[in-house]
């Protein structure tokens, strides 16, 4: 196989761009590592963790008990004492008293001039439940399910990236052929294909999801489908406007006048000189992929129940607010994918931006 210079060229352009460089590295690292999930992690992400194998890093609770003496009341004008907070026998020397007059009443607070005594009583440690902090078997903790987080996390993620492969590479081949109809033949062709185009994407996408998810059922196959059919439209909007702009370049010209198909001009003369749009948008397209999946596991209408996901442990999160290692490995893993794809588009598209190579004469 053989490239043409200006691919070298800007192959050359994007290695020399370090951080997008060693981000695609980082990236192609991760999703190996993602890919050997079953064997990097030592758990099933859907098997539950035997409350047994935890018993020894059971910690007594301490409870902090304090000997409260602030007294409070109300006093009437005509000596009439109500509302009374606190001991019946105090000595009045030990207090600093203070009043506060109203119509009617006087309100007392008398406060103890040496602080309370604070006993501390060790209790017995409590029995075993979930969600379970991190510990030395499972680094990344125990989630409310009682499923290893870390298993959860890295088989979450290998189904992110290959749901946000398949997905990518769908909406680009469709938005290209569809784009690619509507750039080429213009017209009344381009006209009817871009309002159908944009009453497609008024339909709004989340109910559609929740129409689906809860009359048909929600699945793998079914979430990737029912994306695909919206995800698309921003690609075709691309090509189409790649293809506007290559139909009145002369080789077009050329090879309509030798009679060719207009397949073989698409495809063969058009689309490898329209290859930038589609490369430097797939890193974003994605990264959006991913995120959406994640999104809508959080939201409830994404991948089944069981099915390991960073957005599944992130819900889980927002209803035990104390187990932070729900939000924080899930979101961290999330944020370095996310961020690495993002400096994986952001070089490609510096690479590709002819503007950079132009000069004033």
């Amino acid at each position: 196989m053989t490239f043409s210079p200006l691919t070298v060229k800007r192959f050359r352009s994007f290695k020399r761009i370090k951080r997008a460089w060693y981000s695609l590295i980082a990236l192609g690292v991760i999703f190996v590592f993602c890919m050997l999930a079953d064997v990097v992690c030592p758990c099933d992400p859907k098997a539950v963790v035997d409350p047994a194998t935890l018993e020894k890093y059971r910690e007594p609770e301490i409870q902090k008990i304090y000997d409260i003496k602030t007294i409070r009341y109300s006093q009437l004008d005509d000596g009439t004492i109500i509302d009374w907070e606190g001991p019946k026998e105090y000595d009045e020397a030990d207090y600093k008293i203070s009043r506060l007059k109203h119509p009617g009443y006087t309100r007392v607070y008398m406060e103890p001039k040496v602080a309370p005594k604070v006993e501390t009583v060790q209790l017995e440690a409590p029995p075993v439940s979930f969600p379970f902090k991190p510990v030395k078997e499972h680094p990344f903790g125990i989630d409310a399910g009682g499923r290893d987080v870390y298993a959860r996390v890295v088989h979450g993620m290998r189904i992110a990236l290959i749901f946000g492969l398949v997905l990518t590479f769908w909406a680009m081949f469709l938005g290209l052929v569809i784009g690619a109809i509507e750039g080429y033949f213009g017209g009344k062709t381009d006209i009817v294909c871009q309002r159908l185009t944009e009453i497609w994407s008024a339909i709004p996408f989340l109910y559609v999801m929740i129409f689906i998810g809860s009359t048909v059922g929600r699945s793998f196959t079914i979430l990737l489908i029912c994306y695909g059919v919206f995800n698309w439209i921003g690609v075709s909007y691309y090509m189409r406007a790649e293809f506007l702009r290559l139909r009145a370049r002369t080789f077009v010209e050329a090879a309509k006048c030798q009679g060719f198909s207009a397949r073989r001009i698409i495809f063969g003369h058009i689309l490898p000189n329209a290859m930038t749009p589609l490369i430097t948008l797939f890193p974003f397209l994605l990264m959006g992929a991913i995120g959406s999946l994640a999104a809508l596991d959080f939201l409830g209408f994404g991948l089944p129940p069981m099915t390991p996901s960073c957005g599944e442990l992130m819900n889980q999160a927002q209803q035990f607010r104390g187990a932070w290692w729900l939000i924080l490995f899930p979101a961290l893993a999330l944020f370095i994918v996310m961020l690495l794809t993002v400096l994986v588009g952001e070089g490609l598209r510096d690479a590709f931006d002819p503007r950079q190579k132009s000069k004033l004469e």
